[in-house]
C-alpha cells in the first residue's frame, strides 16, 4: 500500500486534443506518470463517473458555466476517493469524499469546496457518483425546486434510463404523478416499465417495421403479407403539390434495401409540411416509378423514428404534459412543446442529442411557451450544492426503505473509461455509468449492516 512520502506511478486518461464532431476512444490516451505522495490534499481515487456533460468540456469554450478540459492533461470528472493527506481542517487522512477529481489513480484536490465528506457509509460507495452525488442532486433540484410538482400531474422524462432520468421518474411516482419516460432500446424500455414501475415508456429510436406501418396505413395488412419482419431504417417522402392537390410518394427502406413504395393523394388547400402529414391509406402500390424524380419538389428524410414524435405524445398524454424533464433536446423538445398543458413547467437539464453536432438543431415551436404560458428554466446543479444536506435527508430514508431503486452500469479499470464515455452517446449504458478503480471490502466502509 502506498504511503505518504513515497513516489508512485499514476495511470491517467489524457485528452489529446479538443474534439470536433462525434468523440472517439482515440481522442483519449492512457498514460502513466509519477506522483509524489507528499503533496497536501492528496486522494486515492476509488470510483470515477462517466457523465454526458463531459462531452461539452471536450471542446474549446468561452463564457461557459464550466471550463474546457485541457488537452494534454487528465480528464476531470466526479468520483469517490480516500484522503491520503490533507492540510484542510475539514478533511483528515482516511476520510472518504466525493466530488471533482481527475481521471487518474491519484489526484490533488485544489478546490476543497468541490468535494464533500461522505458521512453516510451504509450504502454502496459507488452511489456517491450517482444517486447520492451530482446526478441525484440534479434530479432533486430539477424536479422539486424548478418544477414544483403536485400530486396527480402528468410527467414526461426523456433519456430516462440514465443516471438522472431514472430518479426523476421515481420521485414523480412517490408523489403520485402519472409518469411516462422514453429510452432508445427495448431493453431500456422494459427496465423503465418493469423495474421502475413507470406508467408507460416508449422507444423513440427504433420500432418494428410491421407494427409501425400498421399504425401508419389502415390497409397495410394486405400490403405486407409474406414480407419478412424488418426494422425500418429510414424512408423518403416525395411531395408534389399542384392546384391544391397534395401527392405524396413514400419509399420505405429496411436494412438498407427498398421494401416497397406507395402513394397517397390528399386534397388540401394548405398542405401540411411533410413532418406533420397524416397518412390515411395506401391507394396504390408502386414498386417501380421512373417519374418520381420529375415530381419531386420537396424531399424529407427521416431517420428511424417511423412514428413522428409529434404523433407519439398525444397517445400517451391525451390531456397534455404538466412537467417535462429535458435531457435530450432537438426534435424531442420540439415535439414536447406542442403537447405541454397550460402553465406547465420544463426543467432544462441537458441536451445529449446536440452535444456531438457541429450545427445544433433549431427549435420551431417556442411560440407554445407564450400561448400555453409554459415556464422553461435551465439550471446548473452546482448552484444548489448548499441544499445537499436537505437532499440527503429526503433520499436516504427512501433508499433504506427500498422505495427507490437505482441501476448502475459498472465497468472495471481506468482503461475502460474512454469506451464507457463514448458508449453514453450510442446508448450502450443501462443505468448510471461508473467505473471502479479500487474495490474496497464492505467491512471497511459499511457501518450499519
Amino acid at each position: 500500500m502506498a504511503v505518504v512520502g513515497e513516489e508512485v506511478s499514476n495511470k491517467q486518461i489524457i485528452l489529446k486534443e479538443y474534439v470536433s464532431g462525434f468523440p472517439k476512444e482515440s481522442d483519449m490516451v492512457v498514460k502513466t506518470a509519477s506522483r509524489g505522495l507528499e503533496e497536501r490534499h492528496l486522494v486515492k481515487n476509488l470510483y470515477l463517473s462517466c457523465d454526458p456533460y463531459m462531452r461539452v468540456r471536450m471542446r474549446k469554450m468561452e463564457d461557459s458555466y464550466v471550463e474546457s478540459f485541457t488537452p494534454g492533461s487528465p480528464i476531470i470528472g466526479y468520483g469517490v476517493a480516500r484522503v491520503l493527506d490533507s492540510g484542510h481542517p475539514n478533511f483528515k487522512k482516511g476520510d472518504l469524499v466525493w466530488g471533482i477529481t481527475g481521471w487518474e489513480e491519484y489526484s490533488v484536490i485544489k478546490a476543497q469546496e468541490s468535494v464533500f465528506k461522505i458521512q453516510n457509509t451504509n450504502v454502496a460507495l459507488s452511489y456517491y457518483t450517482g444517486i447520492l452525488g451530482m446526478p441525484g442532486m440534479t434530479a432533486y433540484v430539477g424536479f422539486y425546486e424548478l418544477c414544483s410538482p403536485k400530486q396527480g400531474e402528468y410527467v414526461f422524462v426523456s433519456a430516462a434510463s440514465g443516471a438522472v432520468g431514472q430518479l426523476v421518474g421515481q420521485f414523480a411516482k412517490l408523489l403520485g404523478c402519472y409518469v411516462v419516460e422514453s429510452a432508445e432500446t427495448k431493453e431500456k424500455v422494459d427496465l423503465l416499465k418493469n423495474k421502475f414501475g413507470f406508467d408507460e415508456a416508449f422507444n423513440y429510436k427504433e420500432e418494428d417495421l410491421e407494427a409501425t406501418l400498421k399504425r401508419m396505413v389502415a390497409n397495410m395488412d394486405n400490403l405486407v403479407q409474406g414480407m419478412p419482419k424488418l426494422k425500418l431504417v429510414w424512408f423518403i417522402v416525395f411531395i408534389y403539390k399542384k392546384n391544391g392537390i397534395d401527392f405524396k410518394f413514400f419509399t420505405f427502406f429496411g436494412n438498407e434495401k427498398m421494401v416497397f413504395t406507395y402513394f397517397q393523394i390528399k386534397f388540401s388547400l394548405s398542405p401540411p409540411p411533410p413532418r406533420l402529414a397524416t397518412i390515411h391509406a395506401a391507394t396504390a402500390h408502386l414498386s417501380e416509378n421512373k417519374e418520381l424524380a420529375t415530381l419531386t419538389i420537396d424531399i424529407f428524410l427521416q431517420k428511424s423514428v417511423a412514428t413522428p414524435l409529434i404523433k407519439i405524445f398525444p397517445r400517451y398524454f391525451p390531456n397534455g404534459i404538466d412537467i417535462y424533464f429535458e435531457n435530450v433536446g432537438g426534435k424531442m423538445l420540439d415535439a414536447v412543446l406542442l403537447n405541454m398543458r397550460l402553465r406547465s413547467r420544463i426543467a432544462m437539464c441537458g441536451m445529449i442529442s446536440q452535444y456531438n453536432l457541429e450545427q445544433p438543431e433549431g427549435i420551431h415551436n417556442l411560440f407554445c411557451l407564450i400561448t400555453k404560458r409554459v415556464r422553461m428554466e435551465g439550471f446548473v446543479v452546482s448552484d444548489y450544492y448548499h441544499m445537499y444536506p436537505k437532499f440527503l435527508d429526503m433520499i436516504l430514508p427512501h433508499i433504506k426503505e427500498g422505495k427507490i431503486t437505482y441501476v448502475e452500469d459498472i465497468a472495471e479499470g481506468l482503461e475502460s473509461a474512454p469506451a464507457a464515455l463514448i458508449g453514453l452517446f450510442v446508448g450502450h449504458n443501462v443505468g448510471k455509468q461508473v467505473y471502479v478503480l479500487v474495490k474496497i471490502p464492505e467491512e471497511l466502509y459499511f457501518i450499519d449492516k
